[in-house]
C-alpha cells in the first residue's frame, strides 16, 4: 500500500466569477498545509504586434473571428486542431470561405497550419499572443486542443459519453 500516490486538484472561483487552481504547500517540519491562490488561465498579446490584429479586424471580420476562436479554445503550446466541417457548424459559413479567411491568417502570419489526417492543427503565432509568457517562445515542443465535433466521433466514444445514468431506490 506504501505504493499509492495521491493526487488531487484543487480550484476556487474569484469574486469576478475566474476559476483558478489551487496549490497546496504542506511545510515539512509542522506538516502545515497552506493554500495559494495561483493565477486564472489567460492569454497575453504582443503590444507592439497587436497592431496588426487591428488592421485584421477592420480589413477581414471573419478571419479575425477564426483567429479569435483560435486563440480562446488553444491550449498552452497556442495549437488546436479542428475540422473544416466543425469550423463551418461553429461559423455557418461554406467550407470555401472559411477556407479563404485562414489562408488570409496563413498570409498574415497570424497560424501555421499542420495537417493531421482529416483536421488541421493551427498553431497560433506566439509573437502575437501566447499563454506561457514570451521566453518559451523558441521552444518546438509541440501539442494540440482537439475540438471534435460530436458527428466527428466514433460510435465507441459517442456511446460512452452519452449514456443514461440510471439510479436505484433505496430502501424503505
Amino acid at each position: 500500500m506504501e505504493n499509492i500516490n495521491v493526487t488531487s486538484n484543487y480550484t476556487t472561483e474569484r469574486p469576478d466569477g475566474q476559476i483558478c487552481p489551487v496549490e497546496i504547500d504542506t511545510d515539512k517540519d509542522t506538516n502545515e498545509q497552506q493554500a495559494r491562490q495561483k493565477s486564472a488561465p489567460f492569454f497575453a498579446f504582443n503590444k507592439q504586434n497587436y497592431k496588426a490584429k487591428v488592421m485584421l479586424a477592420r480589413e477581414e471580420p471573419l478571419a479575425n473571428s477564426l483567429f479569435e476562436f483560435f486563440v480562446s479554445e488553444m491550449d498552452k503550446t497556442n495549437a488546436i486542431c479542428i475540422s473544416m466541417s466543425t469550423l463551418e457548424k461553429l461559423f455557418k459559413k461554406s467550407r470555401q470561405s472559411i477556407s479563404k479567411h485562414i489562408k488570409i491568417l496563413v498570409k498574415r502570419n497570424f497560424v501555421e497550419i499542420f495537417k493531421i489526417g482529416n483536421m488541421n492543427a493551427y498553431a497560433i503565432n506566439a509573437f502575437i499572443v501566447f499563454t506561457q509568457g514570451d521566453s518559451n517562445l523558441w521552444k518546438a515542443k509541440f501539442t494540440a486542443t482537439i475540438y471534435a465535433d460530436f458527428d466527428e466521433q466514433n460510435e465507441m466514444i459517442k456511446r460512452e459519453y452519452t449514456r443514461q445514468i440510471t439510479t436505484k431506490k433505496g430502501r424503505k
